[in-house]
């Protein structure tokens, strides 16, 4: 049965949702497990990866990203196959996060029809891998999409949405939410730190083709000012609220990529798994062609956001 919020939830809701607009640093120092969305949020069969363990980037083995999501697009009322652009990251059975440029401002005739689940290889369904299969893709239709009412305000600042599912996804070996930050991790900067990106976007700068089977690739997390230095004539970036990441010649994530996650596996009260440390944002144009790193949203500046626009 789902949680329901008792007056006093609802008091501290209203409490955290002041903090949260008082200042992004004092979220860091702030206990989310106590937040009443946390509740409604996977915590036990989270971030685990069905493997054994984005340009330059490989094949991802069948089940290796369980939380990622595609989004597709159509016009609406068509009856024409979506056309996927975007990514996101499950986080429980109804919610996925992903990038606000991937649902705002889109042309007049394009609008977010569907959100696939359980995706590998985009033409087989289900996928094989080694004679063995995963359990066929779950699509669904976007019930509601909230942006951050702050998105753009400068350029690609607070780049982040939240979709609801019209119905929950069915959780199995290919179909799971990724862990979400609190304590220790919450506070992580990440930089010097090895972080992965996953996706189905350009995968060869020389042939910009998306890519049939879903592509990983890991990148460093670099200090916000060599971002700052290569994307100050664009926008102003900030590192409370954002990542750099990348900055390595032929790997790079790219288009098609943007809205899915950058992920790390660590270790908080239990074993490794994955936990969800960024959204891809935007880059270089030419992206992978050059040393000049990408930007992608700090989930950990954005959790009280995300609880505080989440339901049962």
């Amino acid at each position: 049965m789902p949680p329901q919020f008792s007056l006093s939830d609802r008091m501290r809701y209203l409490l955290w949702y002041l903090v949260f607009f008082y200042g992004i640093s004092i979220t860091f120092s702030i206990d989310v497990t106590k937040h009443p969305g946390w509740l409604l949020l996977e915590h036990k069969r989270c971030g685990n990866s069905n493997t054994d363990r984005i340009i330059g980037g490989k094949n991802a083995s069948l089940g290796a990203y369980p939380w990622l999501a595609r989004i597709g697009y159509g016009k609406p009322g068509s009856t024409d196959e979506l056309s996927y652009r975007c990514g996101g990251t499950l986080i429980n059975r109804l919610y996925v996060v992903t990038a606000a440029h991937c649902v705002e401002n889109l042309p007049d005739d394009f609008i977010v029809r569907g959100i696939r689940l359980g995706e590998h290889n985009t033409l087989t369904n289900p996928d094989c891998a080694r004679e063995y299969c995963a359990e066929p893709v779950q699509d669904f239709i976007p019930k509601s999409i909230i942006s951050h009412k702050d998105y753009n305000k400068p350029p690609f600042k607070h780049d982040i949405a939240i979709i609801r599912l019209n119905q929950p996804a069915v959780y199995n070996e290919f179909v799971k939410p990724i862990c979400m930050m609190s304590g220790e991790l919450m506070r992580k900067s990440f930089i010097g730190e090895i972080a992965e990106v996953a996706g189905w976007g350009i995968y060869d700068i020389n042939n910009p083709k998306s890519s049939i089977i879903l592509q990983t690739l890991k990148l460093p997390v670099l200090e916000m000012g060599r971002c700052i230095k290569s994307f100050k004539s664009f926008t102003e970036l900030s590192g409370q609220q954002q990542m750099c990441a990348g900055g390595v010649v032929g790997e790079d994530s790219c288009g098609g990529d943007s809205g899915g996650p950058l992920m790390k596996v660590q270790s908080l009260n239990g074993p490794p798994r994955y936990y969800f440390i960024g959204i891809v944002s935007f880059g270089a144009k030419a992206c992978g062609s050059f040393t000049t790193p990408a930007i992608y949203s700090k989930v950990a500046a954005y959790i009280p956001w995300i609880l505080q626009n989440i339901s049962p």
